[in-house]
């Protein structure tokens, strides 16, 4: 998710960053290496810097947030630490990107894009695809997302590590309450009640999975991420099924 801070934001929460240092609020843990094989990084310009996350579909296909999208991109697959080289890293080019038809930028609705790599991925422990869930998640449903997102918030501090946090899928009720009027067939919503585990900035187009399968991706949320009643919201993968099958196979 991407978020602006003003300068005022800024000054008032450096007053609290004593605090702040001692508690990551938005909860997860490094995930054990090549847990999440299908975790991709969006590397985007001339100097390859991270952008998103993303999750590898098969050899020659990565799905990532509509929001991502940059004239220039680069995929890195078998990633754990994004600072230093790894014998299982691979970097691929991005031929063609692939935005849904109908995604609208301001409402954040049909947010994902499925990327075509230039080559094959080579597959392996580290790099394999997952497949897009066949059915929508159950409120209560146990999921993991995983990126390289900040561990703080609203001050940003990026981790070298892949993170996991792990969450539930909220209900329509309790999604349609916390965002009112801005939820979407398209979107789901996973947190935690209590708050303090989320997704955030940096996290976009990562991968949302729940039962081994891939359920969503990161798309948005509120400012400060994992307060209390304000879970994250994803794209709603099961509702694209056809469309992403679809794209794949026109290439």
């Amino acid at each position: 998710m991407f978020f602006l801070l003003t300068a005022l934001q800024i000054l008032a929460v450096a007053m609290v960053q004593s605090q702040e240092d001692e508690n990551k609020i938005i909860g997860g843990y490094p995930c054990i290496q090549n847990s999440q094989p299908w975790q991709a990084a969006l590397l985007a310009g001339p100097w390859s810097s991270f952008l998103c996350g993303g999750a590898m579909l098969s050899d020659h296909w990565v799905i990532t947030a509509a929001h991502c999208a940059r004239p220039i991109l680069r995929v890195a697959l078998g990633k754990n630490n994004l600072k230093r080289w790894e014998a299982t890293q691979q970097v691929l080019r991005v031929a063609r990107q692939v935005v849904h038809p109908r995604y609208n930028s301001r409402t954040h609705d049909n947010d994902l894009m499925l990327l075509r790599l230039e080559k094959p991925a080579r597959l392996g422990r580290a790099v394999k695809p997952i497949q897009v869930a066949q059915s929508c998640a159950n409120p209560g449903t146990s999921c993991r997302v995983s990126g390289w997102g900040t561990t703080t918030s609203p001050i940003a501090r990026y981790p070298n590590s892949l993170q996991c946090v792990n969450i539930n899928i909220s209900s329509e009720q309790e999604c349609q309450k916390a965002y009112s009027g801005a939820i979407t067939p398209g979107m789901i919503c996973a947190g935690v009640p209590q708050g303090g585990k989320d997704s955030c900035q940096g996290d976009s187009g990562g991968p949302l999975v729940c039962r081994g399968q891939l359920q969503g991706l990161v798309s948005w949320g509120m400012e400060r991420c994992a307060l209390p009643g304000y879970p994250g919201i994803y794209t709603n993968l099961c509702r694209y099924r056809n469309w992403i099958q679809e794209t794949m196979r026109a290439k």
